[in-house]
């Protein structure tokens, strides 16, 4: 058996890298080859039973939790996207609140949900996937701000989910029945408490970091102190995602934020720090979509339809999103079909239904396989829809400079094919 878990591990993670080495050269998904590896795995050949991971379900989900936002906030510049790139975080809210909106009503029409627990799934469903979004415009020919717009966004949603499912989560795990100024206050302190934890230890880690300049092992104590931090804010009331988002965020423009408070010993998160988080997100991400794979299991079709039925409301919703959006906007305007097509829902969506089933919040046991055939069909979605786009720009490109060499061809002729005038003419005897 020992051996078996040596060759499945290899095998997991060489997968993860083969995906990711197909998904940034061909576009093929990778989570969707992931969660293909992980049915094949539980529910087809049943060679690994999903009721072993019962007990590591919640510490994996929280870890992915921690090390996603904390990667996300380290490669995310907040002054960019604060002075440069408001639209994306006008087009990231839009887009989720009005996935909350259409989803609720559609969960309390059709399937007899409480609004509150169709605004809940709403959220979680509400972001697209930085991580296919940013590969999936790469490989357009667009300009350099739809690229930063659509990339900026993704990330944001990214943590923008995470927040508000968990403050959603906070609130209605709480058993006894708080009005809405105590839900006010109660969401106020918790993201509070988290701003604050993620602040100053942010702060007090640059401090620290910048007399460890010369260890090579920074970057994994760095990582051992959020999670430990993480546990500790959750402990006192606090939103350990937003404390985890925060404290990336701080060491991720450790410089402006060292130069603003005058740190004489800050020192710039390096190369070697971001690449480490960035494989643990890689390593914690490969094995989360083949979980989620494994413990795909469907008793009721009907989930099936009500899957794909949201999964066409938020499409309609991300075309008034970002129909909003471009109001007053030419550029934006001409690019909605590629605004639109980036809409794929990922991890962030996928760790946030793992959440609900440990949290025991009423209609919990539906969330994770509505969720995840949402992920699948908006991945294969905005893949397929990817491709038509490239190709699109692709034959636009080749005819725009088919006319220009045209142009170009004439305007080169049309000295000789001038006509003569009456100084061109030799003169009569």
């Amino acid at each position: 058996m020992s051996y078996f878990v040596f060759i499945l591990t290899g095998v997991i993670i060489s997968l993860g890298f083969i995906g990711n080495y197909l998904f940034k050269r061909k576009g093929v998904p990778d989570n969707l080859i992931l969660i293909f590896f992980g049915l094949l795995l539980g529910p087809v050949f049943h060679l690994v039973e999903p009721s072993s991971f019962a007990g590591i379900a919640l510490i994996f989900s929280n870890l992915a939790l921690l090390i996603i936002l904390l990667d996300g906030g380290m490669n995310l510049n907040l002054f960019k996207v604060l002075g440069e790139s408001p639209k994306a975080m006008v087009l990231g809210a839009l887009n989720v609140v009005v996935s909350m909106v259409l989803t609720a009503l559609f969960t309390w029409t059709f399937m007899g949900w409480d609004l509150i627990y169709g605004l809940m799934l709403g959220a979680m469903i509400g972001g697209t996937s930085s991580s296919i979004v940013i590969s999936l415009v790469r490989k357009l020919d667009v300009s350099d701000r739809i690229v930063t717009l659509l990339s900026l966004e993704s990330v944001f949603t990214d943590a923008l989910v995470i927040v508000v499912s968990v403050t959603f989560l906070d609130i209605l795990s709480n058993t006894r029945a708080m009005n809405l100024n105590e839900m006010a206050q109660s969401i106020t302190s918790t993201l509070s408490i988290g701003v604050v934890f993620g602040l100053v230890l942010g702060v007090l880690w640059l401090n620290i970091l910048g007399r460890l300049r010369d260890n090579v092992y920074d970057d994994i104590l760095t990582l051992s102190v959020a999670i430990l931090f993480y546990g500790l804010t959750e402990i006192v009331g606090g939103n350990g995602a937003i404390f985890s988002l925060v404290f990336g965020l701080v060491l991720g423009n450790s410089v402006e934020i060292g130069g603003m408070l005058r740190i004489r010993e800050s020192v710039e998160v390096g190369s070697i720090m971001r690449k480490f988080m960035s494989q643990m997100s890689f390593f914690i991400r490969t094995y989360f979509f083949v979980y989620l794979g494994l413990i795909l299991f469907i008793e009721n079709y009907s989930i099936i339809i009500y899957s794909a039925v949201i999964t066409v409301l938020l499409i309609a919703g991300r075309f008034i999103s970002v129909a909003l959006t471009s109001i007053g906007d030419a550029e934006l305007k001409g690019q909605r079909n590629v605004l639109v097509a980036m809409m794929p829902r990922g991890i962030a969506a996928a760790v946030m239904a793992q959440l609900a089933i440990s949290s025991r919040v009423q209609y919990a046991y539906m969330m994770p396989d509505l969720i995840l055939i949402i992920i699948i069909l908006t991945v294969a979605l905005s893949s397929v829809w990817g491709s038509v786009l490239e190709r699109k720009i692709m034959r636009e490109g080749s005819a725009k400079e088919a006319v220009e060499e045209k142009l170009e061809g004439a305007a080169g002729l049309a000295p000789v094919l001038a006509p003569e005038t009456d100084e061109d003419r030799p003169a009569q005897p």
